[in-house]
């Protein structure tokens, strides 16, 4: 090395510490841009929920109309409605005396459903509507006093009773199968599983229902399965748990948090952490990459744009099946798409990329280890249903004890029809300009105003169908268990098991359905939806199309034929049952009649063909 490079090389190495000295820090990984920050006001036709799914919470937004208005719309209308019926000399506010002859919001609530015989009940206290103490009462004042007394636009109530029926006939099933209903169920139990059909089967139909599997619920007077009888929605509903919330908009944001740590913080220590929560959602929320969330971070997820954006709409909507179109000298009927009643407005985003569309009314959609259908119906209104009967009852009470010459009936007729009380029940509201003296018009205008009020509400219900073992079997949602769904029960329970384990109820998908309808709709026949995918329609697909002989045999329409259901000889059931596994399966029946036909063609004469001489 020569002199002038000894001298240097310490300096060359000072430079390099020094330069590592300064050089900058590694750069930290760049978060992800934060989702956009709700702005504005609220929707009239907007309404909020969060969801607590098994990874996340998610936010859902729900645009909710009747029509094409608002579902705060109707309400508002006939809230004016009934508004000016009692503001007596037309001045835009109530007096003490107008408001006297105000009908309890209770009392009209029973109204409304076409109750007969209750009064209008006790008159409402003038302070009770006039907040401002103003001596007058308005009609912001009038709303506010039927909407906290539960009578508002939205009906809104979540119920989990087949969630609990749910648990009752997994258990069932389980005890059946000589299990422990917190123990596993492996492939050697589900095939056990025909065998209860012999068993249990009581009225020999080769199908089985819910009762049939739980011979205990027989030993008491309604049996555990017996339908719910549906309650009047008009009551106040007790508050259950089934994971959807409403958001009301003037909740604290500090309570919202609160509730997302109830279910989430499993260590309860005020934070989350990406082990309570899905990662890539966790990531989106940690701003500080600190590895938790605290409060203020929390609180930005409620203030993100939705996961989730719906649109609903309920009641009558205007659509022509189709429409005739002149195409030269024919004319062709064109169908038209009716406009959908459920559909999803915000397809781009990552969760409503997965909502499935089951027809212009459903939706499908899965959160977490829950599978959701939302409906929207027409719902059902007293409009032109039930009420027209009370209607018609009050009328014939009215005629009966109208004096014809006057055409009107008195309050003080009351005392002298102590058979007839029905009338002088709603006497003072009906008797719209106050003089004691009710006519048949003034009955009737009253009566159809009670009536639209059966439909100026929504009802929005949430069914929390539970983890349900019967529904997985179940695949065609027919409420019947038949032979062929028993034998390939394994085939849906494989894909749950976790690892080699068998079965376990938590691992059983939960079914949640969202239900929106005009009035008091009561959801009865649920559209159902596979975890995965739809279901298919309650009749097996396999049914259609099959020779007539298959349908009048297949006395149970569970898309098979059973050996006790063959009218013919064995030898021939064994003939067409080609896979041999003791059912008649339509595709086997389309199947033999198509051999037959080719038989029949082969052994059928050609007209066509000339003779052979000689022959």
């Amino acid at each position: 090395m020569t002199r002038a490079l000894q001298l240097a090389l310490p300096a060359v190495l000072a430079l390099a510490v020094l330069a590592g000295a300064v050089a900058p820090p590694a750069a930290k990984p760049v978060k992800p841009a934060p989702r956009p920050v709700a702005k504005g006001e609220p929707a009239p036709d907007q309404l909020d929920f969060v969801f607590y799914a098994s990874d996340r919470p998610v936010l859902i937004r729900m645009h909710l109309q009747i029509g094409d208005k608002p579902y705060t719309a109707a309400w508002d209308a006939w809230m004016d409605k009934m508004f000016a019926w009692f503001d007596k000399d037309k001045n835009g506010t109530l007096s003490p005396a107008e408001v006297a002859r105000l009908v309890q919001a209770p009392y009209l609530q029973n109204q409304i459903n076409g109750s007969i015989g209750g009064s209008s009940g006790p008159p409402v206290a003038f302070a009770t509507l006039d907040t401002n103490k103003d001596g007058k009462v308005t009609k912001e004042e009038f709303r506010a006093y039927y909407r906290n007394y539960g009578f508002n636009a939205l009906r809104f109530s979540n119920q989990t009773y087949q969630a609990q029926t749910a648990k009752q006939i997994n258990d069932a099933i389980y005890r059946q199968l000589g299990l422990k209903p917190d123990g596993q169920l492996k492939v050697e139990d589900a095939t056990r599983l025909p065998s209860l059909m012999a068993k249990l089967d009581e009225n020999e139909d080769e199908l089985l229902t819910s009762v049939e599997l739980n011979t205990e619920a027989n030993n008491n007077a309604y049996g555990s399965f017996a339908v719910a009888p549906p309650r009047r929605m008009m009551r106040p509903q007790p508050t259950v748990e089934t994971g959807l919330v409403q958001i009301n908009p003037k909740t604290p944001p500090a309570n919202l948090v609160q509730q997302l740590l109830l279910h989430y913080d499993k260590n309860k220590d005020g934070k989350l952490t990406a082990g309570e929560l899905d990662r890539k959602f966790f990531a989106e929320l940690d701003m500080d990459s600190d590895g938790k969330l605290d409060a203020e971070e929390l609180k930005g997820f409620f203030r993100r744009q939705p996961d989730l954006v719906f649109r609903a709409r309920i009641g009558p909507i205007s659509a022509a099946s189709s429409f005739l179109r002149a195409v030269s000298r024919f004319t062709v009927k064109v169908p038209v798409r009716q406009t959908p009643r459920a559909e999803v407005l915000n397809p781009t985003q990552p969760l409503a990329r997965k909502v499935r569309r089951v027809n212009d009314d459903n939706l499908a959609f899965e959160l977490g280890d829950a599978r959701f259908a939302l409906q929207a119906s027409q719902g059902y209104s007293n409009v032109n249903g039930r009420f027209n009967g009370a209607k018609n009852f009050y009328l014939q009470q009215f005629d009966a004890i109208v004096d014809k010459k006057k055409g009107y009936i008195e309050k003080k007729q009351q005392k002298d029809n102590p058979q007839n009380p029905y009338v002088f029940m709603i006497f003072t509201q009906a008797d719209k300009n106050g003089d004691e003296k009710l006519t048949r018009k003034e009955l009737t205008e009253w009566l159809d105003l009670v009536s639209e009020g059966s439909g100026c509400f929504v009802t929005l219900q949430v069914n929390d169908m539970g983890r349900s073992l019967f529904e997985l079997i179940d695949t065609n949602s027919d409420s019947q268990l038949s032979v062929r769904e028993l034998r390939t029960a394994w085939q849906r329970m494989k894909p749950l098991c976790k690892a080699d384990k068998g079965l376990t109820q938590p691992d059983l998908p939960r079914t949640l359905r969202i239900s929106m309808g005009l009035g008091n709709t009561f959801f009865a026949t649920p559209v159902p939806v596979a975890f995965g995918g739809p279901m298919s329609s309650p009749q097996p697909a396999g049914i259609r199309g099959v020779p007539a002989w298959f349908t009048k045999m297949d006395l149970n329409r569970d898309g098979d034929i059973s050996p006790k259901e063959w009218l013919g000889t064995d030898e021939e059931f064994k003939a067409i049952d080609t896979d041999g596994d003791g059912l008649i399966s339509a595709d086997e029946a389309r199947q033999f009649e198509a051999r037959q036909n080719r038989k029949d063609k082969a052994l059928k004469p050609n007209p066509t063909q000339k003779p052979v001489l000689g022959k």
